[in-house]
């Protein structure tokens, strides 16, 4: 394949790239818009972590910072979000969307930047396999499947936040960077700053998504064995490994997430550390037992220190061996797996299915197979063998095993699928004939109209499914009217959405790293399941609850592996369960009082609680304050809202009895020539 003239190539790559950076964009949005239909003002609310995501956005936003303690979340002892969360991203977004002009809200303007900030791995993949060697033919084909992909289009769209799409085009870049400090930089120095910038840009992409763990694992595995076997290059030791355990210490040590999770003593800085060992130049020099024994040690400390390490990911690993044991197949008895391992073995780590693999993957890892064979040396005698082939080979069979136990690996497979199909295409369109060229450009045109064609089509089956948007959207309306700012015990489901939307304070907390997360929400489910509604009531009692909201299809024959009460081994509660009295029978619930109810939630408050009761004086003193103040609206609806938690608290009763006299006589003032117009609706107060 003839190449433009050198003059021609920059404008050529630069115009390559808007059209690709469209494609992409235009290929999110229509998968976003689509989702439109599902409510009817238009709207799309973030939900599950997305919506926490949300939340933090808008407190910096509303604050300029993030609380140390968030009480809203994991109530009533709150969470701390540095710890708890990859934050940081918030600053930025604020930040733009402070000078984003006109008045489109803060939502759809996260969604954009959301969309925007991943369209630049499209560039990142550009570069990096156009510098691999696939040249310019290979970094269009690489981008292009990687804009249009199913795979790499369904959670980058801007429906939801999520931290793989902040973390992947830094990756990207790092991947790019890795390739010229290895191949193209030239001078010592040009490889020292290539390599520095490559470890600054990983270290970012680990301290936004943890996951980027993975690839952090492969490669220090790569390169621990190639020290081991003596082959690590002196350039390769200085240039790429040393500045990178360098930012990951750093990361590991100053970013609050990953020093809560004991990153630092984690496997990838332990085979980090035996890579730099038995990579030193001194130690190439020696026998291979000596390397050996060099790279082995870090390991062996590791194993000693795994206390600060296992804890935050061990109930991974646990999963993994519950797969492996179950041959990756969920057992319809729950009692065969722990809690932790049925409550992780849930979207996104579910086992992949071949309907999966053809849904998501139509046709790029066909594609990928050709282009493996086509890669391998012997196919391209007139060619050198591409260095870089053996290790994108091995990433890219990792995150196919990865993919196969847990779905959420989809992405790395997109990532390493579509760099494995533009090499091979560069390399072969480079090196092959007129009739060849044409065959593997035929090919390619047809796999990427299959891939485009998938994502395209029916845009709305790509989306988060949310067919309760509607009553999603009546309960939160609810909560902000009459229960905000109470707190609420809900499922871990609907939760998120209930502190972002529905201006309460949660007890639990849908994000499963931390054990004490877990573990509440194991309890919540157990006591719901297990127990009965004074164990039930005792329970939402010592969180601090006072509005329960339940969601129905508990008892539901579809899908009961995905149901709590799978979750916690009882697939036949009692005749006398808690759940089953929200659920099947709520008029026998002698501690819960109705609130609310359409077809999937209904909301119950309680009852004669102690709990309710504080809360409800705390109420009063703030009605009474607000009619001293002259705000007699605002009084009224604390002091009614005190009465619905406690009928009898005689301080609302008597503030509600006055505020409700002023009113009365300030209309009259109205009518007789006066201007009081209708009070506001109240916002929600702090959480107690």
């Amino acid at each position: 394949m003839t190449l433009p003239a050198k003059s021609f190539q920059i404008p050529l790559q630069a115009l390559l790239l808007v059209l690709l950076v469209l494609l992409a964009v235009g290929t999110r949005r229509h998968v976003l818009d689509a989702q439109r239909v599902l409510t009817p003002d238009g709207t799309i609310p973030f939900t599950l972590e997305s919506a926490l995501a949300f939340r933090r956005i808008q407190m910096v936003y509303r604050d300029g910072e993030l609380p140390r303690l968030d009480q809203g979340i994991q109530y009533p002892h709150g969470v701390d979000p540095q710890v708890t969360d990859t934050v940081g991203a918030e600053y930025a977004y604020v930040r733009a969307a402070k000078l984003w002009p006109g008045t489109l809200n803060l939502a759809e303007k996260i969604r954009w930047l959301h969309l925007a900030w991943f369209c630049l791995a499209i560039p990142g993949m550009f570069f990096w396999v156009k510098w691999m060697g696939g040249g310019l033919a290979g970094g269009f084909w690489a981008a292009a499947f990687y804009a249009v992909a199913i795979s790499a289009v369904a959670r980058s769209t801007g429906q939801e936040l999520s931290h793989e799409n902040h973390a992947l085009p830094l990756l990207l870049g790092h991947l790019a960077a890795v390739t010229w400090a290895r191949r193209r930089a030239g001078s010592w120095r040009g490889r020292l700053v290539a390599g520095g910038l490559a470890a600054v840009l990983a270290g970012l992409a680990l301290c936004a998504w943890d996951l980027v763990q993975f690839y952090l694992l492969l490669f220090m595995a790569w390169g621990w064995v190639q020290a081991v076997r003596g082959r690590l290059a002196k350039e390769e030791l200085w240039t790429v490994a040393v500045p990178l355990m360098a930012v990951l210490l750093a990361a590991g040590l100053r970013n609050p997430y990953l020093a809560a999770h004991g990153f630092a003593g984690s496997p990838v800085m332990a085979l980090g550390w035996g890579l730099l060992l038995a990579g030193a130049p001194v130690a190439q020099h020696r026998r291979l037992a000596t390397r050996l024994v060099l790279a082995v040690a870090p390991l062996l400390l590791y194993l000693a220190l795994s206390r600060h390490y296992v804890p935050a990911y061990g109930h991974f690993a646990s999963l993994l061996w519950a797969k492996l044991r179950c041959f990756n197949i969920r057992p319809d008895d729950p009692a065969m797996l722990t809690f932790d391992q049925r409550i992780l073995w849930a979207p996104a780590l579910h086992s992949t299915s071949w309907r999966m693999v053809g849904e998501w993957f139509p046709a790029l890892l066909v594609l990928t197979a050709l282009a493996v064979w086509g890669l391998i040396p012997a196919r391209l005698r007139d060619r050198p063998p591409c260095a870089d082939f053996p290790l994108l080979f091995f990433y890219f069979l990792a995150s196919l095993a990865a993919f196969i136990l847990f779905f959420r690996f989809h992405a790395w497979l997109a990532v390493f699928a579509c760099g494995l199909v533009g090499l091979g295409a560069g390399r072969w369109l480079a090196a092959s004939g007129r009739w060849s060229r044409g065959i593997v450009a035929a090919g390619l045109i047809l796999g990427w109209l299959v891939e485009a064609g998938q994502t395209w089509r029916e845009p709305l089956r790509w989306g988060r499914p949310n067919v309760y948007a509607g009553e999603t959207e009546a309960l939160m309306k609810h909560l902000r009217t009459y229960a905000a700012p109470e707190p609420v015990l809900a499922n871990f489901g609907i939760s998120a959405a209930i502190a972002t939307y529905g201006g309460c304070p949660v007890v639990l907390h849908p994000k499963f790293e931390a054990p004490e997360i877990r573990a509440r929400v194991q309890d919540y489910g157990e006591v719901l399941f297990k127990g009965d509604e004074d164990q039930f009531r005792t329970w939402m009692e010592a969180h601090g609850a006072t509005i329960y909201v339940h969601a129905m299809g508990e008892f539901s024959d579809i899908q009961p592996g995905l149901q709590m009460r799978y979750m916690v081994d009882a697939l036949e509660p009692s005749t006398n369960a808690a759940a089953r009295l929200f659920e099947q029978r709520p008029e026998e619930l002698r501690h819960f009082e109705p609130q609310f109810a359409n077809r999937k939630f209904r909301v119950f408050r309680l009852t004669q609680s102690p709990v309710a009761a504080r809360l409800a004086e705390t109420l009063a003193e703030e009605a009474r304050s607000a009619l001293e103040s002259g705000e007699a609206d605002l009084a009224q609806t604390r002091a009614a809202h005190a009465l619905r938690m406690d009928a009898g608290n005689e301080e609302a009763q008597e503030v509600l009895r006055l505020a409700g006299a002023l009113l009365a006589a300030g209309f009259r003032a109205d009518e007789q020539g006066g201007a009081i117009s209708e009070a506001p609706p109240l916002a929600p107060a702090r959480p107690w």
